[in-house]
């Protein structure tokens, strides 16, 4: 009875000491590189919402390279800021522009999935006005073709999509009924994402895209 006991008592430790010492065994892979960092506000900060009426679209299939996430977050800004630039694979090649009417870029990220399996489902909308000839052809191709989508407000560019995770857009179009009535097209889009938002490290040159080719919104709106 007594070995018995001792031969508990032996197994008991060697439990204990496995459980202490298992962390030194666990692989590069599996620990965080950045520690979690302050969240605080500063009192009298900037926090208008909304987002500019300038957005641009990247076709998947038009490019070699994109921004990206690094693989391992060394810094806090890491985990939410995309490095790199846009490849085009055509000479010359450049995102698509696209006017929005102001105070209708909408853009949400919220959680999905299940334990252990979470991630974010960005979703967004916007409005473009009339129903001329460019608008409707855009409509047409973009409804079967993934790609990114930057947007941007009063602090930085967001990208949305990355690679094998592109964002898909959808169009729908109203044509209104009384000559009071709003009149255009309105965009859907959205896309799956380790994190809740994606900032350009590197951003565009968002203001050539537009110079002579749509309308600037009016300063400090959307």
């Amino acid at each position: 009875m007594k070995d018995f006991r001792k031969v508990l008592s032996v197994l008991f430790l060697l439990a204990v000491l496995s459980v202490l010492f298992m962390g030194a065994d666990v692989p590069a892979d599996y620990v965080m590189c950045a520690s979690f960092g302050p969240v605080l506000w500063p009192a009298g900060a900037d926090n208008m919402g909304g987002y500019k009426g300038r957005i641009a679209f990247i076709p998947e299939t038009s490019v070699s390279a994109i921004p990206t996430l690094p693989k391992e977050a060394k810094a806090t800004a890491d985990f939410v800021t995309a490095t790199g630039a846009f490849t085009f694979l055509e000479s010359g090649g450049k995102p698509t522009p696209i006017y929005a009417t102001r105070a209708t870029v909408g853009y949400k990220a919220e959680s999905q999935g299940e334990t252990d399996c979470k991630s974010y489902k960005i979703s967004g909308e916007f409005f473009h006005p009339g129903k001329k000839v460019e608008a409707a052809a855009f409509a047409r191709q973009i409804c079967n073709t993934p790609g990114y989508l930057i947007i941007e407000d009063n602090e930085s560019q967001q990208l949305i999509g990355q690679p094998g995770y592109p964002c898909t857009v959808t169009a729908s179009f109203d044509g209104g009924k009384a000559a009071a009535d709003k009149r255009g097209w309105s965009f859907t889009f959205e896309a799956d994402s380790p994190a809740p938002m994606i900032i350009m490290g590197t951003p565009i040159d968002i203001d050539a895209l537009f110079t002579g080719v749509a309308p600037t919104p009016p300063e400090g709106g959307s």
